[in-house]
């Protein structure tokens, strides 16, 4: 196996594997608002899990770019979903952002949390592999 292939399947793994881990966090919390009120262990838990969700998917970003960049099958639906995901992460990012007024934070948690992307998302994502 060549180093490019290598690179393209350990950063397409990897990659998924993170966006995987990291966007469980949605699920996780839908069930969790069912049991409410939390505890202190569990508002301490989905604060961890938040950050951990945010770098998370920065690094299978990356990763993901990388994948893109490296791929001899590029194809329109691959920079499709790429630039769905960055979209997600720029969202993702600024709604964590101190700075941005609270209109502006109301409008990018909606568009960022809309389920419509995610699944336009992983449409894409799956021709451009298929």
């Amino acid at each position: 196996m060549e180093n490019s292939e290598l690179i393209v399947k350990f950063t397409g793994i990897a990659s998924l594997l993170l966006f995987v881990l990291a966007n469980a966090y949605y699920p996780v919390r839908l069930i969790a608002n069912r049991f409410r009120p939390w505890s202190e262990e569990v508002i301490l838990f989905f604060k961890k899990y938040l950050d951990i969700h945010m770098w998370m998917n920065v690094i299978a970003f990356a990763l993901m770019t990388i994948n893109a960049s490296v791929s001899n099958d590029r194809t329109i639906f691959i920079y499709a979903s790429l630039m769905v995901t960055i979209w997600l992460t720029l969202a993702g990012i600024l709604k964590r952002s101190k700075k941005i007024s609270g209109d502006t934070h109301k409008q990018m948690r909606l568009l960022h949390t809309q389920q419509t992307i995610f699944v336009v998302w992983l449409v894409l994502l799956t021709w451009g592999i298929l």
